[in-house]
């Protein structure tokens, strides 16, 4: 492992890194043995590193400058399970083009649902109560690593305050659900309870805000068919909470509140990991990570990874995976991919799903080897570069 005291020695491939960072130019060059790093601009603002570096690690990097204002971040949740690759291509339009992608939170084969909250466009698709590592960025293109988790409540007519469990999460008998466009045909159903419509009437959905919303009906409701405009409320049938069903009137308008803990403002891309690599410039130490319910044996065995991070000033989005399970590439463990980090300038990091999940795709291509033998693995959810407007004005 090249190491952050060997960079500042020079004559490493880690040293290559650095002065590449620096300076932002175009390089390819070896340091010694198998060691070396090629990079290449695919935009203004994006440049993608293929590195192999004794171990061995097969690392491919994308560096995206913060500041470049025809891109943003951005997070993407199909319907089910669907390959990076194939959620790069769905969301590529006119003026939207996806530059690159990585496959993002661990997820769930049976629902088919991330396990994290996740935030697309400002918009919730995912909200549930925990207190796992994940990625934020804000409107003005700033990145936090938090450990957030999801709060939210309604007033009824009556102006009684309820808590809302979770967004398009799993029924429970005393869970109180909001289901949006995002919700699908893969959540769970278990117990009985009653479903009320109601339309926004605020402009657009927003986090950490209160949404003003009218009651225009219940009863059966189609979970994989709510229009943008609207949600639907699932009241379970526990015993704490059919006191808000008894308050929902047709005609009603009801105050929500959809935010997440710690607030933050002005949130528009929210993804979860399991475990952080790097707080404030260190390593984040296991007894730390064990508090993000990860295994020790999680932690220290080497695996194929997907990672994501930026450096002190906030500048710069490194969005990174390492292969493994592979005799070219043997994967890494935290420490590892902390120590890499670090000797390339990274301050902050969290760590995504790995394993068979691990996928960069960039400019339509995969650019790693994923794991499995059957290929590239579906997924719940990407991290997406995404380039605006046309090619003629996009500087």
């Amino acid at each position: 492992m090249i190491s952050a005291k060997k960079c500042r020695l020079g004559g490493s491939l880690v040293w290559v890194l650095l002065m590449f960072i620096v300076v932002m130019t175009p390089t390819s060059e070896a340091a010694s043995g198998r060691d070396s790093v090629s990079s290449n601009t695919i935009v203004p603002g994006v440049t993608h590193l293929s590195i192999l570096m004794a171990g061995p690690f097969t690392i491919n990097v994308l560096i995206v400058d913060l500041s470049e204002k025809n891109l943003r971040i951005e997070s993407y949740r199909p319907v089910g399970l669907v390959p990076t690759s194939q959620q790069a291509k769905r969301n590529d339009r006119e003026e939207h083009r996806v530059v690159a992608a990585i496959n993002a939170d661990f997820f769930s084969f049976k629902l088919g649902w991330p396990v994290n909250n996740q935030i697309e466009n400002g918009a919730f698709v995912f909200g549930t109560q925990t207190q796992r590592s994940h990625l934020v960025v804000d409107g003005r293109g700033k990145a936090h690593i938090e450990r957030i988790s999801f709060e939210g409540w309604l007033k009824s007519g009556t102006g009684k305050p309820y808590a809302i469990s979770g967004i398009n999460d799993v029924h429970r008998g005393d869970a109180v659900v909001l289901h949006t466009s995002f919700s699908d045909t893969a959540i769970r159903f278990t117990g009985s309870g009653t479903t009320f419509l109601l339309k926004l009437l605020n402009s657009v959905w927003s986090v950490c805000d209160t949404l003003r919303m009218v009651v225009i009906g219940n009863g059966t409701v189609d979970l994989s068919q709510i229009p943008s405009d609207q949600a639907a409320l699932w009241v379970g049938a526990g015993s704490s909470v059919p006191a808000v069903g008894e308050e929902m009137k047709s005609g009603d308008t009801v105050l929500v509140y959809l935010g997440i803990q710690p607030r933050l403002k002005d949130v528009k891309t929210v993804l979860g990991g399991v475990g952080m690599i790097l707080a404030n410039g260190k390593p984040v130490s296991d007894s730390v990570n064990v508090k993000e319910k990860t295994n020790i044996a999680f932690l220290t065995a080497r695996h194929p990874r997907t990672f994501v991070g930026f450096d002190r000033d906030t500048t710069k989005l490194f969005l990174c995976t390492v292969d493994g399970r592979q005799q070219a590439s043997i994967g890494m463990n935290f420490r590892e991919m902390a120590d890499f980090l670090l000797s390339i300038g990274v301050w902050n990091a969290v760590n995504f799903d790995g394993g068979g999940s691990t996928t960069m795709v960039v400019q339509g291509k995969i650019v790693n080897s994923p794991s499995d033998k059957t290929g590239e693995r579906p997924v719940a959810n990407t991290l997406q570069v995404i380039r605006l407007g046309s090619p003629a004005n996009a500087r």
